[in-house]
């Protein structure tokens, strides 16, 4: 039996362009029920750093190390950050952007994922469902990214997003993102638990954009990896920040690229015949 797993972001959508449509959507929610002065997204953004660099400081000032909000919980608060600097009443803001999360932000990040998803990405699915019939195929994402909420659930059998994990079951937010190896440890649970995977590592190959994320990670469970290193892409950083664990490891693993990057392919679309070399 053969799993594989996919990052979502970057992987079989451009992360960019989605979250900006959200964004917008988010704003757009917001100023019609608070009016035209509610920020734009790019003071929401700047909202969203203000927070991370006030918890930080606060963190340093007690002699502690800065435990990470999710990045819902940083993009709400930034929203009301932003909203406050505005004149807008603070408790009328507070509900209208919890609901504009929800109600906007999410399902437009989803429909964007799903409009917006790689060239082939839905074919090169398809076709490895049609290949590998008995396989576990799952996502493994930092973000609230969703393939069954972009259209492509039927080709999944798990989600784990690290954003979940946060918000609805409590996991400190550091061991709930990549680089940390607690997602891809939960996959495996899920993988053999209930699916009857048998825990050979040579027949699991984790897909992803990102080497440390994704390639690096992936090792601590010594998996097989594939890098989608594909030049048109750019990489999103969020204005949230990077969790402390990916600052601090990110130069020394991609120095290292190759101790952690089996095979590199420049689109999704290529994944199936490079597997077929491995499986062959």
């Amino acid at each position: 039996m053969e799993v594989i797993t996919f990052d979502l972001d970057d992987t079989l959508w451009p992360t960019r362009e989605v979250v900006n449509e959200a964004n917008d959507a988010f704003r757009e929610f917001c100023a019609r029920r608070l009016g035209d002065d509610f920020p734009s997204s790019t003071e929401i953004a700047e909202g969203m750093k203000g927070v991370r660099e006030e918890r930080e400081r606060e963190a340093r000032e007690r002699g502690r190390r800065s435990e990470p909000l999710s990045y819902a919980g940083t993009r709400i608060a930034g929203a009301l950050k932003a909203a406050k600097a505005k004149g807008i009443n603070e408790h009328d803001a507070a509900a209208v952007i919890a609901r504009g999360y929800h109600l906007a932000w999410i399902p437009t990040r989803n429909a964007e994922a799903g409009r917006l998803a790689f060239v082939g990405a839905r074919e090169a699915l398809a076709e490895l469902r049609a290949t590998y019939p008995r396989a576990v195929i799952g996502s493994i994402t930092n973000g609230f990214g969703s393939a069954a909420g972009a259209g492509l659930g039927e080709f999944f059998d798990f989600e784990i997003s690290a954003e979940a994990l946060i918000d609805e079951h409590m996991v400190h937010g550091e061991m709930a993102r990549k680089p940390h190896a607690y997602p891809f440890q939960l996959a495996l649970g899920i993988a053999c638990g209930e699916h009857g995977y048998s825990g050979d590592s040579d027949t699991w190959v984790h897909v992803g954009d990102d080497i440390l994320n994704d390639c690096y990670c992936a090792k601590q469970l010594d998996l097989r990896t594939v890098h989608v290193k594909d030049p048109g892409v750019k990489p999103y950083v969020s204005a949230g920040g990077a969790p402390d664990a990916e600052v601090s490891m990110r130069d020394t693993v991609e120095a290292n690229a190759s101790t952690y990057v089996d095979g590199v392919i420049s689109h999704v679309r290529e994944l199936p015949a490079l597997l077929a070399t491995w499986y062959a």
